[in-house]
């Protein structure tokens, strides 16, 4: 009977092991995309300001990006912008766990559109501090007045990682629209992908997509495991796309649960012996 406790506990022992380390938090990035879908018509200025979709998906040690939309990579045209354009903001990755507001300074950033108002040069970034464009493109005060003016929906960010309106203004808070990179360190560049690029690289967007389809790659090292929640908007701040979502994490090697249970089967073994010998 003692036997058949001490493999039952050994075995519960292996099993907790196993559960603990396991990650069990956000959708694991794999090689498969993995998709969030943006709220169709909840940009200003009809279709022209308006996110369908951000995916991302690690493969072969890189991290791809894909976004769509109807504004195009290099912006829009608009006289009334300070620099005669508005285009997309920077993206952002965030692994503290904190909302947007207390991970200021601990923040990833990636410049991917050249001709926004960023000050920095294109690549991807850490340490990152957030700064607001919106003024200068005839954007949006804050988060408030974008779901004031008749933008209070659903997935107004993408139906996987800030799903309601609580949950947006929980996690940016009433401030100013944290468009742009305002300070940072950069550790890595980045490779611009467009269309026929993502599309051999197995993406579909499918009735999402916008008439705009764009993305990047980086090195899977420039950033740290675990789970993260990645946001961009417009400079405008007319729209943006979160999706939650996790880079992989240390589990126990095969051989570690193998050596668990053979050192399991050789105690009872010694004990067989020992009680054999008496």
């Amino acid at each position: 009977m003692k036997l058949h406790q001490l493999l039952i506990g050994l075995s519960l022992l292996s099993t907790g092991f196993s559960v603990a380390a396991a990650p069990a938090q956000a959708f694991s990035l794999g090689s498969d995309w993995f998709y969030s879908f943006d709220a169709t018509g909840d940009g200003s200025g009809g279709k022209t300001y308006d996110i369908r979709g951000m995916a991302m998906k690690v493969e072969n040690d890189k991290v791809f990006v894909a976004l769509t939309g109807n504004t195009p990579l290099t912006g829009n045209y608009d006289a009334r912008a300070a620099d005669k354009n508005i285009g997309w903001g920077d993206l952002f990755f965030n692994f503290t766990g904190a909302n947007f507001n207390n991970a200021q300074g601990n923040l990833f950033g990636v410049r991917f559109a050249d001709t926004n108002d960023t000050l920095v040069a294109a690549g991807i970034y850490s340490n990152v501090s957030t700064t607001s464009v919106t003024a200068a493109n005839v954007g949006y005060a804050n988060l408030n007045s974008y779901y004031n003016a008749g933008f209070d929906r659903q997935n107004t960010q993408g139906n996987n990682g800030l799903q309601t309106k609580a949950e947006v203004l929980n996690y940016y808070g009433s401030g100013s629209i944290q468009t742009s990179i305002a300070s940072g360190n950069k550790i890595g560049d980045i490779t611009m992908l467009f269309a026929n690029d993502l599309q051999a690289a197995g993406l579909n967007f499918g009735s999402a997509a916008g008439n705009q389809v764009f993305g990047f790659s980086f090195d899977r090292a420039l950033l740290p495991s675990g789970s993260f929640l990645a946001n961009v908007f417009l400079e405008c701040g007319n729209d943006g796309v979160a999706l939650k979502a996790e880079t992989a994490t240390a589990v126990p090697e095969p051989t570690t649960m193998a050596g668990i249970a053979l050192a399991g089967a050789g105690f009872a073994g010694a004990r067989r012996r020992r009680r054999q010998q008496a």
